[in-house]
């Protein structure tokens, strides 16, 4: 698994984690570049909403869990947007994308200008929804520790659709300085 501190880059082989970066997708997910015909894309108020649902689900399994809820941070939000629209792109799930513009999410956090102590991030694609996406992070072990990880204390979400309606989901977690 991946941290981050600021200046460091460390594998961590426990739970404590500060900045575990892990990605998810449906097992039976198929090919992201697979041709189809292309799918409406969601309105921003949908794909709005739907962040929405990720941040009230991933709060409610934090305060299952005895944790305080994430505040929402509109640079995390913008940060997560940055990621949603690079992944769709590139049609591929991966929390470094070499050849965008903003390739890591250190690189996505400055872009955003938003000044950390503790970053992280959750990826999926394919989940039919947020309650799904949600129970898929739930049910690994990297995403659990991010979305339990008392060293955050902010969030953004973002998600957007492939061309044939299947889902990028991102979460960006930070703790400001």
């Amino acid at each position: 698994m991946l941290a981050l501190t600021p200046g460091v880059i460390r594998l961590i082989p426990t739970l404590v984690l500060v900045g575990v970066f892990a990605a998810c997708s449906s097992p039976t997910a198929p090919d992201p570049l697979e041709s189809g015909a292309p799918a409406a894309s969601a309105p921003a108020s949908a794909a709005s909403a739907v962040a929405s649902a990720i941040i009230g689900l991933t709060n409610h399994e934090r305060a299952a869990a005895g944790l305080s809820a994430l505040r929402v941070n509109a640079r995390l939000m913008q940060a997560a947007e940055l990621q949603a629209d690079q992944l769709l792109a590139a049609g591929q799930l991966a929390h470094d994308l070499p050849g965008a513009q903003y390739p890591t999410l250190r690189d996505r956090i400055a872009a955003v200008h938003y000044s950390w102590r503790a970053i992280g991030e959750n990826l999926a694609w394919g989940q039919r929804d947020a309650a799904h996406a949600v129970q898929s992070w739930m049910g690994s072990d990297g995403h659990r520790a991010n979305i339990l990880n008392s060293a955050f204390t902010e969030i953004g979400a973002a998600t957007l659709p492939d061309r044939n309606g299947r889902v990028y989901y991102v979460q960006v977690f930070g703790r400001p300085q």
